[in-house]
């Protein structure tokens, strides 16, 4: 006799949306959807992530698409038992860090509108938009910072990385970590709260994986056959 709770657990599982981990173990286990699926849940975010070190839309679209073919080609080697998004944003900011060395490559400024690259790729438009209805423009602002204060408000608020792991994916000391982020605090609440900013609305603050949505946004990745 089968049991109601044991049916309704059933259920639960069929249905239950599967964690980054489950993907990626799938996906290392040659379950080529899985990673795909890895692919869906991250790509837009990796684009708001990697544009500080990326000139022009079509750079950082590139940049995504090497981060997805190392993650892809090294996917064996990924321990489930950490998280999958220290995982992969340890590889796109080292990816990042050493294509703008190598290119020499310099941050374009921003102007308080947000005025940038006049040719943006259709993926950087299109995020542009969103963070301008969703968010007040409020990661815009903050890409006026220097890169490495954009990226550690990005791992800590966008996408809730605990300390520790954004030490790893930055290689940086917890210590560091802790100094760098408080000062990216102060600097973007002082352009906050600049003249230039008071068209930002009031409410406007970092917004999480709750605040900016995803949902229409779509990074195509070609993947190794």
């Amino acid at each position: 006799m089968i049991k109601p709770g044991n049916e309704e657990t059933k259920v639960n599982r069929a249905t239950a949306v599967p964690t980054d981990e489950e993907l990626a173990a799938r996906a290392a286990g040659g379950s080529r959807p899985a990673f795909e699926g890895l692919v869906t849940r991250y790509g837009p975010r990796l684009l708001h992530f990697l544009r500080t070190r990326s000139g022009a839309g079509e750079d950082v679209e590139d940049l995504v698409q090497e981060t997805f073919l190392k993650a892809y080609r090294n996917i064996g080697r990924y321990d489930p038992s950490r998280r999958f998004s220290t995982w992969l944003y340890t590889i796109a900011f080292r990816l990042a860090v050493s294509r703008h060395r190598s290119k020499g490559a310099k941050t374009l400024p921003l102007d308080p509108e947000g005025a940038e690259h006049p040719s943006p790729g259709p993926q950087e438009a299109l995020i542009r938009n969103e963070e301008a209805r969703h968010a007040g423009n409020i990661w815009l602002l903050a890409r006026t910072l220097r890169p490495s204060e954009y990226e550690i408000l990005w791992l800590r608020y966008a996408e809730e990385m605990p300390l520790k792991d954004i030490a790893r994916t930055m290689k940086k000391s917890l210590v560091g970590v802790r100094v760098l982020l408080h000062r990216s605090r102060l600097k973007l609440g002082n352009k906050l709260r600049a003249p230039s900013a008071s068209s930002l609305p009031a409410e406007a603050a970092p917004a999480g994986r709750s605040g900016p949505s995803y949902e229409k946004e779509k990074t195509h990745v070609v993947l190794p056959l």
